[in-house]
């Protein structure tokens, strides 16, 4: 993983499921609803069947977010960097050869692409059409 997107995305679920298993652990292991609420504080027995059903959930669901997580990694394709093109015919350098910006783009994205004319273009390449309707 090159790209500094995905590795960013990676690191804050690692960051942010690290603290949701540590919060879960410290909840069961001091009796947080004990201290914090003044409830009435239960028995190590009963935390620790607690603690393991919590773990146990947070290991499925850690399961699930990370064969969600690759699934949508391989739907996404992010362009990122400089990309080396052509001043003159605007193709892109990919590896050893060069290629149309539209194939380029296409291949490395959802992207379709249409072709249209600028109304400069159209004007130096067709003086003899007449102006576009508003």
């Amino acid at each position: 993983m090159k790209s500094r997107t995905v590795k960013s995305i990676v690191m804050w679920q690692v960051v942010i499921l690290i603290l949701f298993l540590l919060l879960t652990v410290t909840n069961e292991v001091f009796d947080l609803p004990h201290f914090l609420m003044g409830d009435q504080a239960t028995t190590w027995d009963q935390r620790s069947g607690e603690m393991v059903i919590e773990v146990t959930f947070f290991i499925l669901i850690v399961g699930l977010e990370s064969v969600l997580f690759w699934r949508l990694f391989n739907r996404i394709r992010i362009l990122e960097g400089f990309l080396p093109i052509c001043v003159n015919c605007k193709k892109i350098r990919a590896d050893t050869r060069w290629e149309q910006i539209e194939a380029y783009i296409s291949r490395h994205s959802p992207v379709s692409f249409t072709h249209s004319i600028c109304p400069e273009c159209r004007e130096k390449l067709y003086p003899e059409l007449p102006p576009p309707k508003a």
